[in-house]
């Protein structure tokens, strides 16, 4: 069992560590719906579970018809809406992983592994599709962006991220392409395609694997985009107690693929445009050798 989306693609390395641990096994993954595409076409998940109500945590905790049940919430990520029910992991707790000390010294990849009873595992994921999909995919070279996320405070100030796009069209003459679910940018351009809410999951991550380069924040989008080690620039702050963090394993940790770019002063609304200009010119200087300035 996971949680939200971000969390369910770093986590997809402990599906071969498992594989390797406990031999030709099924496994079974249970989620909200919604995340059934991550790995609707992943060779090592036998069956996927909808996760239908958050009660079903707290009852799977305590009876499931399973050899071995891996709980991959932390103790009070959850709390069932009708009950009540904070939702509680022992494992967690005896690990002393809590909702204020995780990212203080592990990856989301770290912290699954922990709780898969697999040590702290340091890899890259990988995602499978629907190679009946790729229909979406736009033709030609494309960058994509992703500049809300589920909780806004990671977001940047829209503002920026026009003046970003601008810049990117006008140095680079590039195509960009706005993914996410809600609240698209207002702005316009015959290089500039908004799909904001008019695309699937399962159609969103074959967009991210065929672009160059990939501009987002700390996301479930970012996570896909590092699942397919697509260059990139991925703006970050302070997340809730955490002023620094580290999210990802594999791709994303390597500055000759993408650039982790922190405000050390507060949340990623901060960030100077001028400091986010610069570093997306490093990032394109180092990636994208197609591209002249």
């Amino acid at each position: 069992m996971d949680g939200d989306l971000g969390d369910m693609v770093a986590s997809e390395p402990i599906l071969p560590a498992l594989e390797a641990k406990f031999g030709n096994t099924h496994i079974t993954w249970i989620c909200h719906p919604k995340h059934f595409p991550v790995y609707a076409f992943h060779p090592l998940v036998d069956d996927l579970l909808p996760q239908k109500f958050t009660l079903l945590s707290h009852l799977l905790l305590r009876a499931h018809p399973f050899h071995h049940f891996y709980s991959l919430h932390l103790s009070g990520f959850r709390t069932d809406e009708v009950t009540k029910t904070i939702i509680v992991n022992p494992k967690a707790d005896a690990l002393n992983l809590t909702l204020a000390n995780y990212y203080d010294e592990h990856t989301l990849l770290e912290v699954a592994s922990l709780l898969a009873d697999l040590g702290k595992l340091n890899a890259q994921p990988h995602l499978y599709l629907d190679p009946e999909a790729d229909h979406v995919v736009p033709k030609g070279n494309y960058w994509v962006i992703h500049t809300k996320s589920n909780e806004g405070m990671r977001d940047w100030k829209d503002e920026h991220w026009i003046r970003l796009i601008q810049y990117a069209i006008e140095t680079w003459d590039v195509k960009l392409i706005e993914i996410g679910h809600v609240n698209p940018l207002t702005y316009e351009h015959p290089s500039f395609t908004n799909l904001v809410g008019k695309t699937t999951l399962m159609e969103t991550m074959q967009i991210i694997r065929g672009a160059s380069f990939f501009i987002g924040l700390d996301s479930g989008p970012t996570h896909i985009a590092n699942a397919f080690q697509i260059p990139a620039l991925v703006l970050c702050g302070a997340f809730k107690n955490f002023k620094i963090y580290h999210s990802y394993s594999g791709a994303y940790q390597n500055p000759e693929i993408a650039q982790v770019l922190f405000n050390e002063q507060g949340r990623a609304e901060g960030l100077d445009f001028d400091q986010v200009k610069n570093a997306l010119a490093n990032c394109v200087l180092k990636t994208q050798k197609n591209l002249e300035k």
